[in-house]
């Protein structure tokens, strides 16, 4: 490089507006950085707890199961249930689906719960999304339930795809759908209310 162009360049760093780029860049990575420590300490502290305490999924699990029993006893479906152990009584023979702790939402709801707690945001935006995320993804997940209870039922050959593939992917896709929602609807409102606060230099 010419000295020419090497002093061109330095009074280009120079500048109040390539300062301020640096300056936002850098605060840019510190709160990403921030964000990805929060959200992964969040993460594992609540598998820990969760582990720690076998009772609570037990409880979800059973507690799912009942849920589930009620809506197809709507249904007028064929089944027996005992603790989280349902034995459906099908046209093609006897079919057992057990509700285990993946089965109760309990994993993506801590996913959610770690992206919210760890997004830079006011605690009171941060509540209003886990009082909506919470019971959302429950609704959802007690219809992802029942919708696979009745392929089970009806058309156990489309069981593998809609429990192993669909509804993976579409409990991911609302999750972050949610997330979406929330960051533009309430994080975003307390973004606002703080530039609309500042003082102007």
């Amino acid at each position: 490089m010419s000295a020419k162009k090497r002093k061109r360049t330095e009074k280009l760093k120079s500048t109040p507006g390539h300062k301020k780029e640096s300056k936002q860049k850098k605060g840019f990575r510190r709160e990403f950085a921030l964000f990805v420590f929060s959200f992964f300490s969040i993460w594992i502290l609540s598998y820990i707890l969760v582990r720690m305490n076998p009772w609570f999924t037990l409880y979800l699990q059973k507690m799912v199961a009942k849920e589930l029993a009620f809506f197809l006893n709507l249904m007028a479906h064929d089944f027996d249930l005992e603790g989280s152990l349902f034995d459906f009584h099908t046209a093609h023979g006897l079919e057992r689906m057990y509700v285990i702790a993946e089965c109760t939402g309990i994993y993506t709801s801590m996913i959610f719960l770690a992206i919210i707690g760890a997004f830079p945001a006011k605690n009171s935006g941060k509540l209003i999304g886990i009082l909506i995320g919470v019971p959302a993804i429950h609704i959802l997940n007690l219809f992802r339930m029942i919708f696979i209870s009745l392929i089970l039922y009806h058309k156990k050959s489309l069981f593998p795809f809609f429990h192993g593939y669909f509804w993976q992917v579409g409990f991911v896709v609302f999750m972050l759908i949610l997330v979406f929602l929330w960051m533009n609807k309430f994080a975003g409102l307390d973004k606002a209310e703080n530039r609309n606060g500042e003082q102007p230099e």
